[in-house]
């Protein structure tokens, strides 16, 4: 027994030697290492996600949709397909080493059945806009992916605005449930939505009571208007 861990301590210590004398060996060894075990941590974790642009939802392991990674790209456009409102999002790895300015990424929104008005807020508001966006679950047909959506708002601030829950607030859309809501992970999110819509449907009923009276609707509006700055009198991303 002693004589192994000797053995074994004469060769680790001429190993150290032979490093330690900076030849064109010891560089070989030293790197080969290196990228041996950076091969071996990229096929255990396989981070395409740092590299490969997403340009269609095949590319997204379950992997990435579990762990509910964080994304970055520009919405690029807004398509309908059947009666679903797609967003066509030009995804950017962390390392944009090989990307595409043609092949987009269809997106739906989790949670919402957008309207008419919805369609073209969303051609017109969310167009060139750089966006963050989670993948919360593929498809049926595999043609787009489920993505909760949000904003950086103001577009230099560091606040994320949600995209299907502003859309519930300015009655462009109704909650609807899909793939993605069947999901146990994503329940709170799903609850948090038709909340949402719920608060602004109580919210538009006080107001069409409130209006049938035209001093009390004039004397919320003064004193709203007197109360909140200018810019806040109008919902977000329509000011």
């Amino acid at each position: 027994m002693e004589s192994n861990k000797a053995y074994l301590r004469e060769k680790y210590q001429g190993l150290c030697n032979y490093l330690e004398r900076d030849t064109l060996g010891s560089e070989l060894v030293i790197y080969g290492t290196s990228a041996l075990m950076l091969a071996v941590a990229y096929a255990k974790r396989k981070p395409a996600y740092l590299v490969r642009q997403f340009k269609q939802p095949s590319h997204i392991p379950e992997r990435i949709i579990n762990e509910r990674i964080m994304h970055t790209g520009k919405i690029s456009g807004v398509q309908q397909r059947d009666q679903d409102t797609l967003l066509m999002i030009k995804h950017r790895p962390l390392i944009p080493i090989f990307t595409s300015s043609t092949r987009l990424l269809p997106v739906k929104l989790p949670g919402v059945s957008v309207n008419a008005n919805g369609f073209s807020w969303l051609q017109q508001c969310l167009v060139g806009r750089e966006a963050t966006f989670i993948p919360l679950n593929k498809g049926g047909k595999k043609d787009y992916i489920v993505c909760q959506l949000c904003l950086v708002h103001p577009p230099k601030g560091n606040r994320l605005l949600d995209v299907s829950e502003t859309l519930l607030k300015l009655r462009f859309a109704k909650f609807a449930q899909d793939l993605a809501s069947g999901v146990k992970r994503n329940g709170k999110y799903y609850k948090h939505l038709k909340r949402v819509e719920e608060t602004t449907a109580e919210k538009e009923a006080w107001l069409s009571w409130a209006a049938r009276y035209p001093y009390i609707w004039r004397r919320y509006n003064e004193l709203k208007a007197w109360l909140l700055p200018k810019e806040k009198l109008l919902p977000e991303l329509v000011r």
